[in-house]
């Protein structure tokens, strides 16, 4: 390869990396992909002068695969020294994370580079550098260990025993026995779910609960789903109407605000519906077909790339993160230009509608990158603005960016929240109305329930209450909130009902604010009584 193009692949990989920048308000994803699509468009504007300019194209999967393996073991080097308390981990909330904001990223990542490892030490036959490989190894598998990652234990345990299979399938033994061992395999699998699930038994009935919601949104439109970006718009008010009807569920103190259905094919099915899943499997099929056409140690390697996000997709959310993108990326070329003229490209029509539709994509590419920039830069100077006090240029300002930002949930709801502190109650619930277009948010509901109250609107804000009660049944604010409207709109009644579930209420995590909350009850409820028996 080009030195220019390792040198790029190296950065563009780097990128997908990136760690926290706080010049954004999202100071953890958001930067990954705008590294991702920087470094990205300058590698796809110089492969697409390449492909202008030259007959031919070196895709040096060795070299790739290298750049890879580096990188990573450095992300996994991050974690484990954070494990050990030598580096702080990007989130508060988690020992390990390495640069992503937690530990299901930090191992997709991990997992995602086991077979380019196994590539390379497959294909290199020198002490030295084997040994080097078979380190990075290590690392990185002690890195997916201690990520604590079920789904990362599940994903890198298969792939590696397929890669075992595949690397001694002519041995006598296996050959005699492939069939025993294909059932030792389905049981094993088997019993590291089950092992998984009692391992950490809330979090898997928390991912149940996701799942059996979800399906209902599938139910209701399972052909064509519901449109991109449907999870996030509909899913909240999904859960709402089941513990509505299910109010004793076992599963409401699991209950939380969700914003992934920690499962990709479940994604997919809600916006594509089974239309969406068929072209999933398609593409599959196809790849593996052109794998079959022209088998190869590159394409082999690819494939398990591609089965180890697969499995990691049934659990988790790895296209939440940009590195996945490449990576899957990398794999679909590498096996489809392994079959189709290994990395030749000579027909210079295709060549050159090729590289001319790659380089208006970089180019757009860029520009619309420079342009989110700007808009997030600028949103970052207006919350700083807001909190050094100066609200009305800032209020000036959000309405400025709504023309860059105004479909991005986070700054509408940041937006609304603003409004709101501002007394604008108006433009408040006008903002959170489209916002509510693109998110269905438990917090949302919150802040449109105080400032219907605020405006003396008390049936909507009752409604709004009532829907965050039932979005995390957990929750203690939404029954407060609607005891103390009740109080003070004079239903009595409806003050005492709620303030006796509240008071029966379980408590998932204590704290001063739900100590404060249940002595105010008590007081309230005893009052009553008092006032009853005289």
């Amino acid at each position: 390869m080009n030195k220019t193009i390792i040198i790029l692949f190296i950065l563009l990989i780097a990128a997908t990396l990136c760690p926290n920048v706080s010049c954004f308000t999202d100071t953890q994803i958001l930067p990954k992909y705008i590294s991702t699509f920087i470094i990205g468009g300058i590698v796809g504007t110089c492969i697409s002068i390449i492909l202008l300019t030259k007959r031919m194209i070196v895709w040096n999967f060795k070299t790739i695969s290298v750049i890879i393996v580096m990188l990573c073991t450095i992300e996994a080097g991050i974690g484990i020294l954070q494990f050990c308390n030598l580096l702080p981990p990007a989130s508060h909330y988690y020992s390990i994370t390495g640069s992503f904001d937690n530990p299901a990223g930090f191992a997709i990542c991990l997992c995602i580079e086991i077979p380019f490892n196994l590539y390379l030490l497959r294909k290199h036959n020198k002490h030295r550098l084997n040994l080097c490989y078979l380190s990075s190894f290590l690392i990185i598998l002690t890195g997916i260990i201690l990520s604590e990652s079920r789904a990362g234990l599940l994903s890198t345990t298969i792939i590696l025993v397929l890669y075992f299979i595949h690397k001694y399938k002519n041995r006598i033994f296996l050959k005699r026995n492939i069939g025993l061992l294909s059932i030792t395999l389905l049981f094993f699998i088997i019993l590291i779910l089950f092992a998984s699930y009692y391992a950490k038994r809330d979090s898997a009935d928390g991912r149940l609960l996701i799942w059996r919601c979800t399906w209902e949104m599938i139910k209701d439109s399972p052909l064509t789903g519901h449109g991109t970006g449907a999870f996030n718009k509909y899913y909240m008010d999904y859960q709402a109407a089941y513990f509505e009807k299910h109010p004793n569920s076992r599963f409401a103190l699991l209950a939380d605000n969700v914003k992934h259905p920690f499962n990709e094919y479940l994604s997919i099915t809600v916006q594509f519906g089974l239309i969406g899943l068929l072209i999933l499997t398609l593409i599959v099929i196809f790849l593996y077909s052109c794998y079959r056409k022209a088998p190869s140690r590159e394409g082999y390697f690819s494939l398990l790339t591609l089965l180890s996000i697969a499995i990691f997709s049934f659990f988790s959310y790895p296209f939440t993160y940009p590195f996945t993108w490449i990576i899957t990326i990398f794999c679909l070329v590498s096996i489809i230009m392994k079959t189709y003229g290994d990395v030749y490209i000579k027909h210079f029509f295709l060549r050159s509608s090729i590289g001319i539709c790659l380089l208006s994509i970089s180019f757009v590419s860029l520009y619309m990158t420079s342009k989110r920039i700007k808009a997030e830069l600028n949103w970052k100077q207006t919350v700083e603005a807001v909190s050094s006090g100066e609200t009305n240029e800032a209020l000036l300002q959000y309405a400025t960016l709504m023309k860059s930002l105004g479909n991005n949930p986070y700054f509408l709801y940041n937006y609304t929240v603003e409004l709101y502190l501002n007394e604008d109650y108006i433009n408040c619930l006008k903002i959170a109305q489209k916002c509510q277009s693109y998110w269905s948010d438990y917090d949302l509901e919150l802040i449109q329930a105080e400032a219907y109250t605020d405006m003396n609107i008390h049936d909507k804000a009752i409604m709004h209450l009532q829907k965050a009660r039932y979005m995390c049944p957990a929750r203690f604010i939404p029954l407060y909130e609607l005891f103390q409207l009740y109080k003070t709109i004079g239903k009595i009644e409806d003050a005492k009902n709620i303030a006796k579930i509240i008071i029966n209420k379980p408590v998932k995590i204590p704290s001063s604010k739900i100590n404060f909350i249940q002595t105010e009850i008590r007081a309230f409820l005893d009052k009553q009584n008092m006032s009853l028996y005289n």
